[in-house]
Formats: structure tokens, sequence, C-alpha cells
């Protein structure tokens, strides 16, 4: 698709106030444009690798990846974000321009060469798109028109500002100063110069040249003093300010609190065709089969959005062509995704969630949290946590839009008869406190709030009142007007925007007793799950969601699915984990720094070190690359907690003593290292075991499985940016070859290498290829061991037109490890097995034959059982 096809509305603006993308011209809405390139594509798709496209790995870097990918049994690419984003950045989550592909990852040319390889190889695309926010930089050509013309921008309908906010009337705050702005002015930080491109008048700030309004500089010769330039200043669209000022008086909605990202009004009708044009454009052109919306909960009406794009999609797919969408969205415990929403499901947190809290031993949980407590000396729970820290969030870097929605819902109450005696300070409190126990991350225009009447009451048992009262009638849409809808919505985005910062930001960060629960979608308080409780989850999905993704390692994850499986182990270990917590932080008493009222790492940073160390621990020891990560992860951790220290006010004297700790805990030479190999390596079995059986589950429970580059093998990655190291796939195609055919027990004799969980997924993803539809259509069941070890299994059925594929896998396995990945204590342990059709089974097909579970697990710990399939198992 060349750049022609394209008409940027900012060269199109006509007049001032002309709203954007009226005259866009797309590629039409007649089906069937590109029906020819898209009739090989499996729907739904089989299985999903996530590709972070970036200027070190472009489209075409990934195009080399496709015949890998394809033979290894990989249905749809999944790439992350393509259109042009800012200079250099690595996600691609800031857009500067949505009308075009990002020339950095490969542009309009690398993009068609991309898709035609896919179409080549018989996969699919799905596109991670970001209609909530884009980049609030001069490098946007809409953001730098709103700088130049404010309101009267073509473009200034497109963002979520509040031009009418008190602190600055008619102008964007601009928060891009490394210092007050009276000494900015002073010392020359701001300048007036000219515009290299354009070679108009401009203001210069470190990192950022901005335009200034037609003009105002006109009359300005020569080099202005302060004065000068603030009386210049004070005749633009927008007012500098130190960065510190956001916290208060930001009047544009954020992504959570990144100044550098600004909300987008995708809900008018006017701005979703300006920003959605390129992308429809390509499924238009059959170049894409699929959209992941990144952080749907931004928006101010998510299902009136995601009914407006699939009927824009539907409009212009060619004709047959399937297109799927599904939604990034973190779910709390037992909530679902609205039921009117057209989408397949969620991106998979759940899933991952799931997966991983099977393999937590329930039974633990006092003992951990116990040990914790005794180490750190924090005896509150996570609940107590979050509700600190949502407080902290909303008088703190979401301040402005919080003070914002009280000052909205005073007008509210202050413009009836009923609630006008209600007092901007009880209204202030009310909507903390309800903020405050709410636990999910928002509600719906559509639909209730989940979880909101049980908060409303938690929070009227601390502090009952009329205010309250008020702001449960408008949590809970109950208040009549278009005015209070809208401030309802605004709430309801809100809400979002503290749950991520203050849960998986802050939270994850400070309550660790078990820090594999601190994920993306978890709740460290659900300590463990039944198989019951498990089966039901799955059952559940295969009724409302089969063809959502199924995670295990993203590139949003806090640890990787293999670290996971890992501290999985520490539930199964209490008691020598507590000992050896004990024994390690006296061996490292004299790297400590501070003094006893404040350590140095703290005691929850130092647990949280252990934890970190052996979850991550390499196979062939800690070196040099492994201290380095390490020592970014904690400082990373240390900075988000916030207890110690902070991204805003950093404490250096603290952070270098945590980073002295952590290489002198490392050095391969010292103590610790010796001290603590027997202890990681036996976790590490334990985990090579856990994380081949969340892969078998990963690849057969309902759901789509979703493979996060590179995880085909262990993934032992941390947060951002750890999990986003490049990968070497000349490697894992050599190595695809070599384990395809290989004998597995073999490669389970040398599983530190990876190769048996390369060889697993392989085997899975084959089996899947071969019978698409048993995973796509099939019915779920759970299939009840029976023998001594049936505590320890957990085992389902997939069935369909009389095919069934049983899987088995085990669970909580700490004292059953035997040889390289083998287990004992499972002879006589037995799941029954379908029967072929005609061939008498009872109810469901089951019949009277009896799978031994023991010779299985004793080789590798998954069982598989495929009957009336293509490969005749």
């Amino acid at each position: 698709m060349g750049d022609a096809v394209w008409r940027d509305p900012v060269r199109e603006r006509a007049r001032p106030g002309r709203r954007p993308g009226r005259g866009h011209r797309g590629l039409g809405h007649g089906r069937g444009a590109g029906a020819d390139v898209v009739s090989a594509i499996v729907h739904p798709p089989r299985a999903t690798a996530r590709l972070q496209i970036h200027a070190g790995f472009t489209l075409d870097d990934a195009r080399a990846a496709l015949p890998y990918l394809a033979r290894l049994g990989i249905s749809h690419v999944y790439a992350s974000p393509l259109l042009a984003a800012c200079p250099g950045s690595a996600h691609g989550y800031d857009v500067i321009d949505p009308t075009r592909i990002d020339p950095e990852r490969g542009g309009e040319d690398g993009f068609a060469r991309f898709t035609e390889a896919l179409r080549a190889h018989g996969l699919g695309l799905i596109l991670d798109i970001v209609p909530n926010h884009m980049a609030a930089s001069p490098a946007s050509p809409w953001w730098r028109d709103v700088l130049e013309h404010g309101r009267a921008s073509a473009h200034a309908a497109v963002f979520d500002i509040d031009w009418e906010a008190p602190a600055n009337p008619g102008r964007v705050l601009l928060p891009i100063l490394g210092r007050r702005y009276g000494e900015a002015l002073r010392t020359g930080d701001i300048r007036l110069v000219r515009d290299p491109a354009s070679g108009r008048p401009a203001v210069a700030v470190p990192g950022h040249t901005l335009p200034v309004a037609p003009g105002t500089a006109d009359a300005i010769a020569g080099d202005p003093g302060p004065d000068a330039l603030h009386a210049l200043l004070e005749r633009q669209h927008y007012r500098l300010a130190h960065w510190r000022v956001a916290a208060a008086e930001i009047n544009y909605r954020r992504f959570f609190d990144i100044d550098g990202l600004v909300g987008v009004r995708v809900e008018d009708p006017v701005v979703f065709d300006a920003t959605h044009g390129r992308i429809l454009g390509a499924v238009a052109a059959g170049q894409v089969q699929g959209l992941r919306i990144d952080h749907v909960d931004g928006l101010a009406d998510p299902g009136g959005y995601l009914a407006r794009l699939r009927q824009a999609a539907d409009a212009v797919r060619p004709a047959g062509a399937p297109f799927a969408i599904w939604v990034e969205k973190i779910l709390a415990e037992g909530e679902d995704l609205p039921a009117g929403w057209p989408v397949e499901g969620t991106s998979g947190y759940e899933v991952a969630n799931a997966i991983h809290t099977l393999q937590v031993d329930p039974a633990a949980a006092g003992p951990v949290r116990a040990a914790y407590a005794r180490f750190t000396g924090d005896r509150g729970g996570m609940a107590d946590t979050v509700r600190e820290c949502r407080r902290a969030v909303i008088e703190g870097s979401l301040a402005a839009p919080f003070e914002a929605l009280v000052d909205a819902v005073d007008r509210l109450a202050y413009a009836g008869w009923r609630e006008r005696d209600l007092t901007r300070a009880a209204i202030h409190e009310a909507l903390a406190a309800v903020i405050g126990q709410l636990p999910s991350y928002r509600g719906y225009p559509d639909g209730a709030t989940f979880g909101l009447d049980a908060a409303i009451g938690r929070a009227c048992d601390a502090q009952p009142g009329p205010a309250l009262d008020f702001v449960a009638a408008l949590a809970a849409g109950r208040l009549p007007g278009d005015e209070a809808a809208g401030i309802l919505r605004r709430f309801q985005q809100l809400t979002g925007a503290v749950a991520a910062k203050a849960v998986e930001d802050t939270a994850f960060y400070r309550h660790v007793p078990l820090v594999s629960l601190n994920e993306v979608g978890g709740w460290p308080e659900r300590f463990g799950m039944t198989p019951e409780d498990f089966h039901a989850v799955f059952a559940q999905r295969r009724q409302d969601a089969p063809d959502a993704l199924s995670a295990l390692s993203t590139h949003d994850h806090k640890r990787g699915a293999d670290v996971r499986a890992r501290l999985a182990a520490l539930s199964e270990l209490a008691p020598e984990w507590q000992a050896a917590i004990a024994a390690w932080s006296a061996l490292l008493a004299p790297h400590r720094g501070g003094g006893n009222d404040r350590p140095v790492p703290s005691r929850r940073h130092e647990y949280l070190f252990y934890q970190t160390v052996i979850g991550t621990w390499p196979a062939g020891g800690p070196d040099a690359d492994f201290a380095d990560r390490i020592a970014a992860y904690l400082l990373k951790a240390a900075r988000e907690g916030k207890d110690e220290t902070s991204w805003t006010d950093p404490d250096i004297a603290y952070e270098a003593g945590l980073e002295r700790f952590i290489r002198a805990a490392l050095d391969p030479a010292g103590p610790f290292v010796a001290a603590a190999a027997p202890f990681a390596g036996r976790v590490a079995r334990i985990g090579a075991v856990n994380g081949l059986a969340q892969l078998a589950a990963q690849m057969t429970l309902p759901g789509v499985p979703d493979l996060y580059q590179g995880t085909e093998e262990w993934d032992l990655s941390l947060v951002d940016p750890d999990n986003r190291r490049p990968v070497d796939w000349d490697r894992l195609s050599r190595r695809l070859d070599t384990v395809a055919g290989a004998d597995p027990a073999g490669l389970a004799d040398t599983w530190p290498d990876g190769r048996i969980k390369h060889w697993l997924a392989a085997r899975l993803l084959r089996l899947r290829r071969d019978d698409p539809d048993i995973f796509a259509r099939g019915d779920y069941a759970p299939v009840e061991a029976q023998g001594p070890a049936a505590a320890h299994v957990v085992a389902w059925r997939r069935s369909l037109d009389g095919r069934h594929l049983v899987v088995a896998v085990p669970r909580l396995v700490a004292g059953r490890l035997n040889g390289a990945l083998g287990l004992t204590g499972f002879d006589g342990t037995a799941v029954p097995l379908p029967t072929r059709p005609g061939d008498g089974g009872g109810e469901r097909g089951i019949g009277g034959s009896r799978a031994d579970l023991g010779p299985v697990f004793g080789r590798l710990p998954v069982f598989l059982h495929h009957l009336g399939g293509r490969d005749g198992e």
C-alpha cells in the first residue's frame, strides 16, 4: 500500500476549527478486493506468535523468521504496533501518525513485503493497535498542529484536552521542563530559534522544538531576554512547566500518568475514522485478519468503540474473510467480559494466571505468608496494600484528574436542591473511598461495575454519609442527565488508571510473599487453585470465549512463564525456603548497608532479590550478564514500589547500596552462589516439570495459544525491558530441525538447554495443525484420575465428532522427582480413556480402558492420548 493512497488531515486543514479526518480517503467499503489473498489463512487461528517489531528488528527481519514459524505450526503472526511512532521507540505504543506504517519498522514497502511473505507461507496477521492514546510529542504532526493553533486546530478534537481547566484556560499544559519555568528562562533552557524544517520561529527546550502561534514572534528581533521570551510564551496555546507540575495541573487525559502519552477521543466518529483509516485499509486489502486492542479500559465507551470497529471492519474486509478482535483487559477474580462486546475474547492474562495458580500449593498459604512476615516485618495483606496505594495514586501522580472529577461531582451536586449542601471535602473523601475499594478496573456505560456494590458497602462501613450515597448513585449510573453521564465516563476512565498504577505498578512491588502471583491480571490473595475451580474456569471459557487468546508469557509480563513455574515450587518447599533465606541473609550480612532502622537493601527488597535469583538462576550459574540483569530489575522494582526510592524522587544512595549488595551476592566466587546453587538447581528441575505441564495446558485447553517470541524454549525473563531482548531466530530454526525427530527421553536428560520444551511445543502445535477442529469446536470436560496419586493429576478431554484428546499433567510434584524430568509415585494412578465410535463406550464415550500414568510420567510430565485423529494416536 503506497503512501499516496493516504491524505494527511493536517495538510488538508482548510480553515481553523475544521474537524479532523474530513475528506480523509480510505480504500472504499466494497468487499472482495483482497479475497484472493486470504483463502489459505485458517480461522480461528490455531496458534499465534507475538513478535516485537522495532528499528532493531524490522518487518524485513521478521519476514526472515516466517519460514521457521510456519514449520513450527504457527498460523498467525501477532505483531506489536506498526503505525508511525516516536523516533527510536522500542515498543510502538507512542504513535505519532496513525495514517502510515512506521519507517523505522520497515515503512509501507516493508509492510507490503511482510504481508506478501505471510501469504506465501499461509500465515495470517494480527495487529496490536492503540486507540486510547497517541504521543504528546512535537514529532506528531497532529499534536504539533494543536500546539500551534490551539482550539482552532484541525486536530483539537482528536485529543482529550480540558480547555476550560482553571489552571490553564484555553491552553495545554506541557510539563516537559527539567527545571522550574523561571529558572529555565533565566538559564537559557528555553530559547527562540528557527525550526530547521520549516524555517519559521520556534521555541526550543531540551529535547523538544515547539511551534509558535502564527504571527506571535514576528515583532521579535534578535535573541530575546527572559521578559520578552516570557511575553511570547504567554501568547502561545501551550504553557511550559516543570515536569513536577503535571501531577497537580495536567489538563489532558494521559495513558495512566505518562505525560508523553495523550488520550484520544476515539468515541467521536470523525476521530475514529481519522485514526483507523490505515488499519482498515490493511483489513480491506486482506493483509490483516485480526486486531488486538491495547488498553480498552482507557476508552470513554469501550463497548461502543468495539461495535464501531466491528462494523467498520465487516464493511471493508474481503468477501468471506473472517476477522477477529481481541481486547487487552485485566479481569478481576470472578469478572467476565461484558456480554455485548463483539470480540473473540481477551488477550489471555487470566489464562496465564489460572494455569500458574493451579501449580501453587494452597496449603502453603499460611506458612509462606508467615515466613515473609517474619523476614520483612510486613504483616499486612495485599488488600490493605492496594488500598494504601490507590490512595497514594489519587493524591500523587493522578491528583489532577481526580481533583477535576471532584470538581465536576461537586458542581453536579450543587446544581440540584437535594444534594446542594454536600461539601467538596465530603465528595472528595467519598470518591476516594469508593475508588479505593473497587476490585475491578472499571465499569462501563452499558452495564454495571463489577464489585461496585461490595466496594460501596466497604466504603460505607468506613465512612457512611450522604456524600457517599450520592457518589454511589453516580457510580451505579442512577443519576439522570447528560452531565451525570459524562462525569460517570470520567469516573470510569479514572478508576482504570488508578487500578493500573496502584496495583500492577506499585502494590505488586510492595507485597511479595510469593512474587509469581504478582502477575498482570493476577491477584496474590488467591494462593493456589483447586482442580475443580480450574476446570470451572475453562469450561466457562469454552462456552463463552473459545477463540480467546491463551497466554503464558507476554510483552507485558512481570516474570516469564518459566520463572513463575519455578517460583510455584517455593509453595511446596516452604520450610526449606524459610531456612534457606535465613542462611543466605546471614551470609550476606557483611554486604548489607545502612543501619537497623533502614537497612540497604530493605528486608522486602532482600526477600524479592532471593525469589528473583532463584526464579531466574542460569543453567551455568550466575555470571556478569546475569548480575547486570538482576541489578537492573531490582532497581526498577524498587522505584516502582516507591517506598525506598522512586522514579520521581530517586534515592541515589539507597540505589547504589542496593546495587553493591546484588553484585557482591552474585559474585561467582562468593559464598552466596555456592550456598544457593543446590537449592536453585532443585527448584529449576521442579520448574521444568511445571513448565512443560503449563505448556501442555496452554496448547490444549479452550482458547488460541499465543507464543511470545522465543518462549518455545525456557523463558527466564523478567519485566520489560528484560523480556524484550533479541531472539536468535536462526538458532531456533536450526534447533527445530534437530528436535522434531529426536527422542524426547534424550532431550529430557539435557533439559536445561531448552530443547525438550521446544520439542513439546512443536509436537503440540503439530497436533493443533493436524486436528484443528477438535481445539476450535471440541467439547471440554474434566477427566478424573484414579489411584494413589490422583490428587497430583489434572486431566481433561477435548471431543468432537467421535474424536477425542485426553491430556493429563501433574501438579505439586516437589516430592516426586525421579531422574531428569521423570516423576515417581504415579504407578497405579490412571485416567479413563474414551472409546472409538461403536465400541460400546459409556456416557460421553468413556469406556473401560485406562491409562496408567506411572510409565508416562516416569519419563515426561505430560500425557496425551489422541483417538480418531489424523495421526492415528
